[in-house]
């Protein structure tokens, strides 16, 4: 009991000294962000990502029982199952699904990941050497990358290997599947970590400092859809993969998650030739991101924190004069009061100079990309286009729509600055929540309206003709319109001037319900539009429903409104109890 206190006592000790506490000062800059103490923000503690970091591979894993589960082969009759190459599609998957998420950690912590102006602020003027500070924020990556890698791909180590082993007659089957599969994930994590830290320090190591800054969102936005879209391929790679050896240019040479799948069955010993040298090349390029992100870093170290005193944040985008010409004309067309006009400004600006908000919403445009892609390669399969147009083929610009309109609702609950927020407390009516309301839907149709004009008219029109691209078009606009009003049935605030909201207990089932409304949106809605195009006595079915939609959201909105016509600011906590007053007089 004594050597355990005393090893405690010298634990407490040690965390104390100068390096401990550099250390964990850098890691709680990279966790909460460069602004974490400048304003108010949804806060999350670290077990709670670890938690979340970890379900994604957990679920996938449980998912697959149905696969190699014993009792399920005999009844579908299947007497000769290889599990190790029945594995190597989920395999695949896991390997993409580590990258990206890991890599998407990276993304999120583009920014804070360098030191920043107030690192020098509170660090250079104090007795520390400058090498101290650079050695303790390096050791904070290289920890937080490692728990990162580790949680992400935890409990699909775990459970993966249990489900395709659990049918094989020896332990070290398991055992031995269970190595390789966590020794590749995890490496596929760090690669993609030090991939994105690698991009980052060299963009900010060959860039000027402003121009790195206004560059930066569109950077991690493109950097953010490759992941995803790398997310999509997992459908289709692995069949590719078996005729890799017939193929020498097969542009698969080139995805690094097909290298890490060499990898993985090179380790297996079920490499041929051409998967072989994948696995040597997704050595190579991990070595390879590891000492391009530590040379990138070190070098840029002293340039971009040493000088930081000299240069000057730069906002990460800019609305110019340049467009001055579009907001003149979505006045004369769209917004007809001053508080719509100045509203959309704001909505605008906010969104291109606060990259959390762009993230969040490009987050989801990136998700209906994935989501819409893979409905189109489905559509496609190797066939032609058909005279009519199929339920996929028709879906795939509801998708869009679908994700980008629920981004856009989602980040407008979420604020800007939310200390400035007295400045439209003071100046605006709280009255006018039918004006907030119509300022919402106006900015939420803008998102969506430009690709229906200049994407889908012309695709639809081009291949299935005038009649039906417009009879699309006009399903696709009802649909949205439709939807956005769904969306904004109890709105009840400014955009991005609200505190964040408080945690409900209908947030679960709200996201339930988000998760079936985009099947019945899109895949229901397609299937009812393509048999109307056969049976134009369905159209009728589908008018009805439309309506039936609409004078829901109509009276809703109309109850909602009458209790409470009130902007609000702040979002008010869930009562616990409420009293009931029947000891009132009448």
């Amino acid at each position: 009991m004594i050597r355990r206190t005393s090893l405690v006592a010298k634990w407490e000790a040690h965390v104390r000294e100068p390096f401990p506490l550099l250390v964990r000062l850098s890691m709680n800059r990279i966790f909460h962000g460069t602004n974490g103490g400048e304003e108010e923000g949804l806060t999350i503690s670290m077990g709670l990502l670890l938690a979340l970091l970890a379900i994604p591979g957990g679920f996938v894993s449980i998912f697959l029982f149905d696969k190699y589960g014993s009792f399920l082969q005999w009844l579908r009759g299947q007497t000769n199952f290889d599990p190790l190459a029945a594995a190597l599609p989920d395999e695949y998957f896991f390997i993409v699904l580590s990258m990206v998420v890991t890599g998407g950690i990276a993304v999120w912590w583009w920014d804070s990941i360098f030191p920043d102006r107030r690192d020098f602020t509170n660090l250079a003027h104090l007795p520390i050497p400058a090498s101290r500070i650079f050695l303790a924020n390096s050791v904070a990556i290289l920890i937080l990358t490692y728990v990162c890698a580790i949680d992400v791909n935890a409990a699909s180590s775990i459970l993966f290997p249990v489900i395709v082993g659990a049918s094989q007659p020896k332990f070290s089957f398991m055992a031995q599947f269970a190595g390789v599969h966590a020794l590749v994930v995890v490496l596929a994590s760090i690669f993609s970590f030090f991939a994105v830290f690698a991009t980052a320090g060299l963009l900010m190591l060959l860039l000027p400092y402003p121009l790195f800054r206004r560059i930066s969102f569109y950077v991690r936005t493109l950097i953010a859809t490759v992941l995803l879209a790398t997310l999509s391929t997992s459908f289709a790679i692995p069949r590719m993969i078996r005729d890799l050896p017939r193929t020498s240019h097969s542009p698969l040479r080139f995805l690094p998650s097909a290298w890490f799948l060499g990898l993985c069955q090179l380790l297996r010993g079920r490499a041929d030739r051409a998967l072989a040298e994948l696995g040597h090349v997704a050595m190579v390029a991990l070595l390879s991101a590891c000492a391009v992100a530590a040379a990138a870093y070190t070098l840029a170290y002293r340039r971009c924190f040493v000088r930081l005193s000299e240069l000057a944040d730069t906002p990460p985008g800019n609305l110019g004069t340049r467009t001055s010409w579009i907001f003149h004309l979505l006045d004369r067309l769209i917004f007809r009061t001053p508080f719509q006009r100045a509203g959309y400004r704001f909505v605008l600006k906010t969104l291109f100079r606060n990259e959390a908000h762009a993230l969040a919403l490009g987050g989801f445009l990136s998700l209906g990309v994935v989501f819409a892609s893979q409905t189109l390669l489905s559509a496609l399969n190797g066939k032609g286009i058909s005279p009519l147009p199929t339920a996929n083929e028709l879906s795939i610009p509801l998708i869009l729509g679908y994700c980008l309109l629920l981004g856009v609702r989602f980040v407008f609950d979420f604020p800007a600055y939310l200390q400035a927020n007295w400045i439209f407390r003071f100046l605006l009516d709280g009255n006018i929540i039918y004006e907030s309301i119509a300022l919402a839907r106006r900015v939420m149709l803008c998102f969506v309206a430009p690709w229906i004009l200049l994407v889908a008219v012309p695709t639809y029109v081009y291949f299935w003709g005038w009649t039906i691209g417009f009879l699309h078009i006009g399903v696709l606009t009802l649909w949205l319109w439709l939807l956005t009003e769904v969306l904004l049935v109890d709105f009840h605030k400014l955009p991005f001037a609200c505190a964040y909201p408080s945690f409900q207990p209908s947030a679960v089932v709200a996201m339930i319900a988000f998760v079936l409304g985009y099947f019945a949106f899109t895949a229901m809605t397609a299937d009812l539009e393509a048999k109307a195009l056969v049976s134009p006595g369905v159209g009728g079915v589908f008018l009805v429903i439309s309506l039936g939609v609409w004078y829901t959201v109509y009276g809703i909105r109309r109850s909602v409104v009458g209790i409470d016509n009130h902007l609000m600011f702040e979002d008010a906590p869930a009562r616990h109890f409420e009293f009931l007053h029947l000891s009132d007089d009448g």
